[in-house]
């Protein structure tokens, strides 16, 4: 008969997008008051100890963490929000352009048929599937040799046409990179999980030990040895840094 294996528990009481940073911080201090822990258990001082923490942070970071995912993938859309943007004032040089190339009838189309509409509409609505068909259609008009004259007659260059080449296929480079993110997010789930567990296990041993050892002897650094003090310094400095970029 067939077995399943189960979901595996998370250990870890964090997000997992703030493990591996709060691991830095863990380690950093593991580092700095390595003597001192040396003294409590001959095991942190043993060679081992510390390359199996670290051989367990390399696994973790491979499979990048599904917050991180996430995090990438509202990165990615906001570069995707603004290269459409960007085509908003050559798409008006260009209207101004077909304009006047009708006028005086060198196109091979009206100037509706170009599709300069649609491809406002899918940039406000930031329908990006829909902006690559938008494109598409301009393009191909654009590429018409007897539009290409006309157009130039009216200053349009070759490398205005690129321009909305280039945006297209960058447009299109990333919405497939978000997709395939946003997919191993899912399947890369429950290994994340477990990646995070095993992490967990040094970050956990760590603090409990540190806080222990300064309990007495020096409280205020005790304090600095919990998941809580860590996290709340890490936000405030995530938060700070959001801030300055603001």
């Amino acid at each position: 008969m067939a077995t399943t294996t189960p979901n595996p528990a998370r250990q870890f009481r964090t997000r997992l997008d703030e493990l591996g940073p709060l691991d830095d911080m863990v380690q950093a201090m593991f580092n700095t008051d390595r003597a001192d822990f040396g003294k409590a258990s001959p095991d942190y001082a043993a060679a081992d100890y510390l390359t199996d923490w670290q051989a367990r942070r390399v696994a973790f970071d491979k499979l990048v963490p599904a917050g991180a995912r996430r995090a990438s993938s509202k990165e990615v859309t906001k570069t995707m929000g603004q290269v459409a943007k960007s085509l908003r004032d050559p798409l008006n040089w260009l209207n101004i352009r077909l304009n006047r190339a009708a006028k005086k009838g060198g196109l091979t189309a009206g100037v509706e048929a170009f599709g300069l509409g649609k491809v406002r509409s899918e940039i406000s609505t930031k329908d990006m599937e829909g902006l690559d068909g938008a494109l598409s259609n301009l393009l191909k008009l654009l590429a018409a040799p007897a539009n290409q004259q006309a157009l130039a007659a009216q200053g349009h260059t070759a490398a205005d046409t690129k321009a909305f080449a280039d945006a297209q296929q960058k447009l299109s480079t990333l919405n497939t990179a978000q997709n395939t993110d946003q997919n191993a997010t899912v399947e890369l789930t429950d290994e994340n999980i477990r990646a995070g567990n095993a992490l967990w296990e040094y970050i956990a041993d760590v603090l409990g030990t540190g806080a222990l050892m300064y309990k007495e002897t020096n409280p205020k650094k005790a304090k600095t040895y919990t998941v809580a003090t860590l996290l709340k310094r890490m936000r405030q400095e995530h938060s700070g840094g959001e801030a300055a970029k603001a």
